[in-house]
């Protein structure tokens, strides 16, 4: 009989600072049914245009950086990626942070390595 011996192996990933607030936008939320979330085939998302059937970027956050200077247009709001590529999301989708996540905040940041993160609290 073979006895298996395992040592724990710890993973730690390097946390990243923030540096800054993104300017002009909003932390959102997805809010959509679970028939749409759970849909991996066919995911919410960051499109290049706000408009029915434009590319697809990536998928939506699920917690995202809505700008608060650009209207919604046909149905759309303006998001961006971790790179802070701009797109459109379905309002339909999005929601308020707050209202999503009763008693939390949430702030996008500028993290110290050039991408986007957020700041939570509560």
């Amino acid at each position: 009989m073979a006895i298996l011996h395992m040592t724990p192996v710890i993973v730690m990933a390097a946390e990243h600072k923030p540096i800054k607030p993104v300017s002009g936008y909003v932390c959102m939320a997805l809010d959509a049914p679970d028939s749409v979330m759970m849909n991996f085939d066919h995911p919410i998302p960051l499109q290049t245009e706000p408009r029915d059937g434009a590319p697809m970027i990536a998928p939506a956050l699920g917690v995202l950086p809505v700008a608060t200077n650009v209207p919604e247009t046909n149905g759309y709001v303006q998001s961006m990626n971790l790179a802070f590529k701009t797109g459109w999301v379905p309002a339909k989708y999005v929601k308020p942070y707050a209202k999503v996540h009763p008693g939390n905040t949430c702030t996008p940041y500028v993290m110290d390595d050039g991408k986007l993160g957020f700041v939570f609290g509560h």
